[in-house]
């Protein structure tokens, strides 16, 4: 068990909301800041913006991009679920920390056996954040347990978390949204056919508009007929100053400080 001294404390930078974390575990970055932004643009609001939305993340660590998401919307009601006891218990102090337990759970369990009151409902929206790498793409000796299981495919592997997001989503109007390494499209393509999820929307990030793409957010729907897969413009994360500085691109500035404006639906 940890202790408070164990612990950071970071601002989201979104409605005040702040968050702690593991200094040994896996640590919240821009992967999971565009994963929530990503997610919640997939809510469908109601023509008085206050429509509830039932969603779901698979392996959410701490609850970072949940919170996040919540920020965003107020009518997001989340349930979320993560296999590490510590960083549930953690996530369960950041929802009381941040005063969204009327409409965010978390649960700690494996995805591949997801307790009841997951198990037996449906989500408009369900989000992950899957292990990048399997064990056999990059080294992982010498990572804490917390970060292992944040990165490498210990607890469940890229198929797991598909065939279970497609088991809980809405059919047809539903959306599962996926961030992943860039060199893995191909590979989360093939798991949405497998599990009868559409692309429906892929948008690349790359570190800078030279550079290859590092990210890629797919989302689609399960069981969608037609073929409506759009390619989004690419996202530029960072360009360099005039005077050779490296600064966040306008759309990232605009991604992280104002609200919620995008849809993809």
């Amino acid at each position: 068990m940890f202790s408070m001294e164990d612990l950071t404390k970071e601002d989201i930078g979104r409605k005040g909301f702040t968050l702690l974390q593991l200094k040994d575990g896996f640590r919240f970055g821009t992967d999971s800041v565009l994963l929530a932004w990503f997610a919640a643009s997939f809510i469908r609001r109601g023509n008085s913006g206050d429509k509830r939305c039932d969603m779901l993340e698979l392996g959410s660590n701490c609850g970072a991009v949940s919170l996040c998401v919540a920020a965003r919307y107020e009518h997001a009601y989340i349930d979320a679920v993560e296999i590490m006891p510590d960083e549930c218990e953690v996530m369960k102090m950041n929802i009381a920390n941040n005063d969204v337990s009327s409409r965010m759970r978390a649960f700690n369990a494996d995805i591949r056996d997801l307790p009841s009151e997951v198990k037996n409902k449906q989500y408009d929206v369900v989000f992950m954040n899957p292990p990048f790498y399997s064990r056999q793409n990059g080294p992982a000796a010498g990572r804490s347990e917390g970060r292992l299981n944040g990165r490498f495919e210990e607890n469940g592997d890229l198929n797991d978390f598909m065939k279970v997001a497609s088991s809980r989503v809405v059919p047809s109007s539903g959306h599962v949204v996926v961030v992943m390494h860039a060199d893995r499209l191909n590979d989360v393509l093939t798991s949405m056919r497998e599990y009868n999820v559409k692309p429906t929307r892929l948008l690349a990030v790359h570190p800078f508009e030279e550079r290859n793409a590092a990210m890629v957010l797919v989302a689609g729907k399960k069981g969608a007929s037609g073929s409506d897969l759009k390619i989004l413009p690419p996202l530029i994360l960072s360009k360099k100053s005039a005077d050779g500085c490296i600064i966040n691109t306008a759309r990232i500035n605009d991604i992280y400080d104002k609200e919620h404006t995008d849809c993809f639906i």
